[in-house]
């Protein structure tokens, strides 16, 4: 199976975003996901959680300033959620 490459134009196709003023070339997601950070008792890690309205964007701050960001499916982000007891705040933002 041949895979896609992600690059700047599709994903720009993908969203609204919006110019950050005064800084060409670099937008925001136009607040249309809601962020949050979490902590748990079982992950050292800083968790970020950005929910859509079949899944979401899980993402591990390290210790190290780096992120490991894991894509989830409806069932793997409440999967994992639920392991991690987190429960997120609000529904989707649109």
């Amino acid at each position: 199976m041949e895979s896609e490459v992600l690059d700047f134009a599709k994903l720009f196709e993908l969203y609204s975003w919006k110019e950050i003023k005064n800084c060409p070339g670099r937008y925001v997601l136009n607040n249309q996901i809601l962020i949050q950070i979490f902590t748990s008792e079982i992950c050292r890690d800083a968790i970020h959680i950005g929910k859509f309205t079949d899944g979401g964007l899980l993402s591990y701050g390290k210790s190290d300033g780096t992120y490991v960001h894991t894509l989830n499916n409806s069932s793997g982000l409440t999967r994992k959620m639920n392991h991690l007891n987190i429960h997120f705040d609000n529904e989707t933002i649109r």
